[in-house]
């Protein structure tokens, strides 16, 4: 696949990812509290991909009572933990932040929650670039973890889970990240179920489609294998090592 042809296929995330503009309100985009002795922090995130699009990460400051995620089998419904892994998962699926910065704003030990997207439509982060965003913290709040859904998949993601802030104004933390597997949605990779080819079986909205016939357990993902028919993803062109992502923190205040 010609890497014209692939970019220009990363465009039709918009069908799934261009309602995040629409319904992320002021308030939806940074949860916040409005304490004027906050830290602040500048967190960049780059896109270290050779073809994936990087759909808009979820940013959150916390304690340590908060974990993103964990390795292994995924919450079932009814378990306490099952609302954020869906909203994980939904952003995984469809590159929709908006019920995972609700769910992770709303858990125990976060201070702030923020949606980082872009000023293109739809608001990913093609390979090669970075975007920032500030984000708050104050108290206990010494931690940073962040995810998006790596956009041409059918459920992975890049994640850090619980790095330290930076402690003094001017210092600078920079991590690498790697790619899970939400266990949410299986890899077929074919354009009937990967957003990017085209597919609009996963509604970000109504939930419809997330979290059905998927492995059931987060793991480091395997990659692309280029399984998925003439018209599904090209391993040559949407493939990668780890790690996916920079992330690198900055406190500015």
């Amino acid at each position: 696949m010609h890497r014209k042809t692939a970019i220009s296929k990363i465009a039709l995330l918009g069908a799934i990812i261009v309602a995040v503009a629409i319904a992320l309100t002021p308030s939806a985009m940074a949860v916040q509290n409005n304490d004027q002795k906050n830290r602040m922090y500048r967190v960049t995130i780059t896109n270290a991909t050779l073809g994936q699009p990087v759909a808009p990460s979820v940013i959150a400051t916390h304690t340590d009572a908060f974990r993103l995620f964990e390795l292994g089998p995924t919450p079932e419904l009814g378990d306490s933990g099952y609302t954020l892994y869906f909203g994980l998962a939904t952003a995984a699926e469809t590159g929709s932040p908006v019920p995972l910065v609700d769910e992770v704003a709303a858990s125990d030990g976060v201070w702030e929650a923020v949606a980082l997207l872009t000023n293109r439509t739809p608001p990913i982060l093609l390979p090669g670039e970075s975007n920032s965003i500030t984000i708050r913290a104050s108290g206990n709040a010494k931690y940073l973890s962040a995810a998006a859904m790596l956009g041409a998949t059918n459920d992975a993601f890049y994640a850090v889970r619980g790095i330290l802030l930076p402690k003094g104004v001017g210092e600078i933390n920079s991590v690498y990240a790697n790619a899970y597997d939400a266990g949410s949605e299986l890899n077929k990779e074919s354009a009937d179920t990967v957003g990017a080819l085209g597919a609009t079986d996963d509604d970000p909205m109504t939930g419809d489609g997330i979290n059905e016939n998927g492995e059931g357990y987060i793991h480091v993902h395997a990659g692309i294998h280029g399984i998925g028919g003439p018209n599904g993803l090209d391993a040559a062109t949407y493939d990668w090592r780890n790690p996916v992502v920079e992330v690198t923190v900055e406190r500015i205040r």
